[in-house]
């Protein structure tokens, strides 16, 4: 009988390595491939390393290793992961599921030197290129990692201080996902002080790089060469795919028709040359720009979802001339050749037309690093000039490309088909889009820290059964609408109307040493002990994430409060407003407390460096003193509806007993949360930090752009729920919250002013124009002595519906109310006409061109342009507006 196992560690310490061998007693007899005959002949085990994403088990980007005992080492990102090794023997097959565990520590583990492709070059390198110190890191995640490139002039690897003279630059790189990359531009110049003496005969350079960390200086292991300037060296092209041969062409000229050169606001497009020696006479011409459009040549915002793109090559002087197209997947561990072919360049402006659904998406797709989309860009180079240009990034969605034929199914996981009953009673997409158990992705992490108080959850970016637990109970008591377990489009929108609706004040939680609240005990310290912003002093930093120490008893002052404390609250004040009983919320008693002098802030545990709240409450209008009230508090709420535990639990929101001193208030905290659950990045000390970017906004941003429209059922608890259908805009008048919306943003003002448009037009009131261009004396004596507001509410009136007419007359299709609202919002602000002469030359704006052509999403993305210039004040309200029209939420706080 075979017991073919894996032996090894299943929790491996990150950054450690771990070897692992097969237990096998059961060797079979196998026919000896060499003489025939029936002997022992043992197989060589193969190793493989898989990931879980999206309920498959998918092959890594980690290669295949042979040998009966194998090591591996985890790195950071592997912490959120779930891993799988298997060990194939001959027919037999073991697995063990593998989950990493935090450091003990910060600590730097090595440098690696590699081009600028992110690989370790197989050859010399040439000045003019790009050397990238890759420096991988534990428990170091946004933190500020600096390097020093260093010329050689001795004798091995490693740093030496004979090399002090040779001191080249020092750069720093931000760490994420456990590594930082430094990139050093290998200048001309450098050459000059590697030739100012030392041990080079062959005019080969020798760089490597340091960095400093923990009282000691880290080298990397082994040295790069560069050639000297005077040393012919074949030009640097960059990383090239192995020639692959796909099914089907890929690639194929674009359509003839010519769009303008694309203009992107926010991506720089970059342009490198590297020349080299050649005795052919170069085009004079060159490449002037580089751009990727959709296959009707418009510009791509937002996540793409379409099988095709073209990209266009404008160029001056090169035409019948070659040139080499590669089209890349942009990849913080390097970038993956998708395409990589040669054209004769035949129009000044010539387009080339890539399928994407031909490209299997395993070529571009590193599972450790990606998510549901993916980054191209397409660099083009002039082969016989070797000039190279970039385009800018798009995103586009992994799930165009093609299906990858090597997907390893869990056949221990069955993954569910719904019948064709389920499908219908189920959303428009069948929930292909919905996001559920075992997905992985920073925004599962973010709706785990914002619906904490739904059953008590850890910021984990996976999606556990906790956090389907957590939105089923998100459903059924917010939202008021059948348990799915999934996120769509609908539990997104609640999201947000729930965070703005019950986001707690985070003055409120700051230390006594500066907290308005709490001056009795502030004046217990001395001025000079006080911490100066109200978050401690960073005390005890060395303790930070020491696994060692456990974190109920840990000294270090964290830099602010843990978002997840901060929104279990808030869940907290929801379940109070909604409960039979006349309890709520009276004030936030202690919050941080620093360590200050000895019994200040009347400190006993570390508990309150940003882990722990102590709340106090009203019952029936009135500060509740009682034991009772407070245990039926715990009881009935954080018991209940948090599923907080007492101290000492793992990983579960944690309360103090009464019998521990919580008499007469609730204290809840996180001090049972694992170590990498009490990363820095978690700690909030900003009311804008505490709520965040918008969680559809985050959606959109990460690529989840269908998850975002697709649609469950109706919210109930909301009074913002979108119409079942469009209507013609000729039916639509400015609502009530619309006009409420709008004079939000004027404002009131009883005198006259100038407005922030360029001309600075003379107004008062709501907005009210008076005539163009500045005020000057000619206004009617009515303004002159300034109106009401019941007056600038009449002249608000009289002239809103000029801006109705507007977009009745140049919008052509249908829309909600509140897209209608926003457009009246828009051109209230920026004029009646502004549809037809905002744009390019005066011309129609991108806005009427999109939404004209049902591109809702993508008409109102445009109004972030139309801010003159930046001006803070419009860009907020843009912003705003483009929240409405999308979402359906009237916000004009500012």
């Amino acid at each position: 009988m075979s017991d073919f196992k894996i032996v090894g560690n299943p929790n491996p310490v990150v950054g450690r390595k771990e070897y692992y061998s097969v237990n096998d007693y059961s060797t079979l007899p196998f026919v000896n491939p060499v003489s025939g005959s029936n002997t022992y002949f043992d197989p060589t085990v193969v190793w493989e390393f898989y990931i879980l994403q999206n309920g498959r088990w998918k092959k890594g980007t980690v290669a295949d290793k042979r040998g009966d005992r194998v090591s591996y080492v985890f790195y950071q990102s592997s912490l959120e992961l779930k891993i799988r090794l298997l060990a194939r023997k001959g027919d037999k097959v073991a697995r063990l599921d593998i989950k990493s565990s935090a450091a003990e520590s910060p600590k730097i583990l090595d440098i690696e030197l590699l081009n600028n492709k992110g690989q370790k070059p197989t050859g010399k390198l040439a000045y003019g290129q790009t050397l990238k110190a890759r420096v991988h890191c534990l428990h170091m995640e946004r933190r500020t990692v600096y390097a020093t490139l260093w010329e050689d002039d001795v004798n091995g690897a490693g740093h030496s201080k004979e090399n002090e003279k040779n001191i080249i630059k020092t750069l720093s790189g931000i760490v994420q996902s456990g590594k930082a990359d430094i990139d050093f531009l290998l200048s001309p110049s450098f050459a000059k002080i590697a030739n100012k003496g030392g041990v080079e005969s062959d005019k080969i350079h020798e760089y490597y790089v340091t960095t400093y960390f923990d009282k000691k200086i880290i080298a990397s292991k082994a040295n790069v060469n560069v050639k000297d300037l005077e040393t012919p060296v074949a030009t640097y092209r960059g990383r090239t795919a192995t020639p692959r041969a796909p099914e089907q062409t890929v690639v194929r000229a674009a359509p003839t028709r010519t769009p303008p050169v694309a203009v992107n606001t926010t991506t720089t497009t970059t342009t490198t040359t590297t020349t080299t020696t050649t005795t052919t006479t170069a085009p004079t011409g060159k490449i002037t720009n580089v751009h990727i459009t959709d296959t009707e040549n418009r510009p791509i915002s937002g996540t793409y979802n379409k099988k095709g793109i073209n990209v266009w090559i404008h160029s001056t002087g090169l035409i019948d001339k070659e040139i080499n197209l590669k089209l890349y997947e942009h990849d913080n561990g390097g970038d993956d050749t998708l395409i990589d072919q040669n054209f004769f360049i035949k129009k000044h402006t010539h387009g080339i037309y890539v399928d994407l659904s031909k490209i299997p998406r395993s070529w571009g797709g590193n599972i450790l690093e990606e998510g549901v989309e993916q980054e191209l860009f397409a660099e083009v180079e002039v082969l016989q000039t070797h000039q190279t240009q970039k385009s800018a990034i798009v995103d586009v969605e992994a799930k165009v490309f093609k299906q990858d034929g090597n997907d390893l199914v869990n056949t221990v996981t069955k993954i569910f088909e719904p019948s064709p009953t389920e499908k219908k009673e189920k959303n428009s997409c069948g929930e292909k889009y919905c996001i559920k158990k075992d997905d992985n992705s920073e925004l599962i992490r973010e709706i785990n820290i914002r619906l904490a108080g739904f059953g008590g959850n850890v910021p984990t970016d996976l999606f556990t059964d906790n956090t389907e637990k957590m939105i089923k109970q998100f459903q059924r008591d917010y939202m008021k609408v059948p348990e799915s377990g999934k996120i769509c489009g609908n539990v997104l929108k609640a999201i947000d109307e729930f965070c703005d609706k019950y986001k707690e004040n985070i003055i409120d939680y700051k230390c006594p040493c500066k907290n308005p609240n709490n001056s009795i005990e502030r004046d217990k310290a001395s001025i000079s002990n006080r911490c100066l912003d109200g978050w401690g002093k960073g005390l005890f930093s060395e303790q930070y994430k020491v696994a060692t120490i456990d974190e109920p008893y840990r000294k270090y002052e964290y830099p602010g409060m843990h978002r997840s404390v901060l929104w279990a609250v808030s869940a907290m004040k929801f379940y109070l407003e909604f409960s039979e009983s006349n309890y709520r919320k009276y004030d936030i008693n202690r919050g941080y407390r620093c360590w200050a002098d000895n019994n200040f802030h009347n400190r006993r545990s570390t508990n309150h460096f940003g882990k722990a709240a102590d709340i106090r409450f009203t019952k029936n209008g009135e500060r509740t003193y009682s034991n009772i009230d407070s245990n039926k508090i715990r009881k009935d709420i954080f018991n209940k509806y948090l599923n907080a535990k007492w101290w000492g639990n793992p990983n579960f929101f944690t309360l103090e007993k009464e019998s521990d001193g919580a008499v007469t208030y609730v204290h809840v905290d996180c001090r049972d949360f694992a170590v990498n659950y009490m990363d820095n990045k978690f700690f909030v000390t900003k009311q804008t930090e505490v709520r965040g970017k918008s969680i559809l906004q985050l959606a959109k941003d990460l690529g989840f752009e269908n998850t975002c429209s697709c649609i469950t059922g109706v919210l109930s608890n909301t009074n913002d729920s979108k119409n079942n259908n469009r209507v013609d805009p000729k039916t639509l008048k400015t609502s009530a919250k619309g006009k409420q919306f709008i004079k939000d943003w004027e404002k009131f003002k009883p005198n006259l002013y100038n407005d922030d448009s360029e001309s600075h037009h003379c107004t008062i009131g709501y907005g009210h124009l008076v005539h163009l261009n500045p005020c000057n004396g000619s206004e009617p004596d009515e303004f002159k002595r300034g109106i009401n507001e019941g007056r600038a509410i009449e002249l608000f009136d009289q002239r809103l519906p000029e801006f109705e007419k507007a977009v009745q007359r140049d919008v052509k299709v249908h829309l909600y109310q509140y897209e209608f609202d926003a457009l009246v919002s828009l051109i209230f602000n920026s004029g009646s006409n502004f549809l037809n002469v905002g744009g390019v030359n005066d011309g129609e704006t991108k806005i009427k061109k999109n939404i004209n052509n049902k591109q809702y999403s993508e008409g109102a993305d445009e109004f972030s342009d139309v801010t003159n210039g930046g001006i803070p004040g419009l860009v907020i309200r843009r912003k705003a507006e483009i929240n409405l029209f999308k979402n359906n939420i009237y916000d004009s706080t500012h």
